[in-house]
């Protein structure tokens, strides 16, 4: 009789349904609820904006039940839409934002 080896201990890639079902699983796992911001973070979000002069953002905000950290520059902020756009392209709506930080 032969050891079985590794499969052995593989019992729940067996099936391709099931791996798919698992992966679905961790990404619901993952999902959170937006968090809220205080009315001070949310002040010193705005001066941030209000006071921006080129330098290095680290940029915080929440997109797809996730909360996602960038550090980029500013290339617009544009208030009649309310969302910013990044040298790299990326725009990130205003009320998305939960963080933000100066480098």
């Amino acid at each position: 009789m032969s050891e079985r080896g590794m499969k052995k201990w593989a019992p729940y890639k067996s099936l391709n349904e099931q791996d798919n079902y698992l992966k679905k699983l961790h990404e619901k796992n993952q999902k959170i609820n937006k968090p809220k911001i205080s009315s001070d973070e949310a002040e010193i979000i705005n001066n941030i904006l209000v006071n921006y002069h080129g330098q290095e953002l680290t940029i915080t905000y929440w997109r797809d039940e996730k909360v996602n950290t960038v550090v980029a520059i500013i290339s617009k902020i544009d208030p009649i839409n309310k969302k910013i756009v990044l040298v790299n392209r990326k725009t990130i709506l205003m009320n998305e934002i939960i963080g933000l930080t100066e480098n």
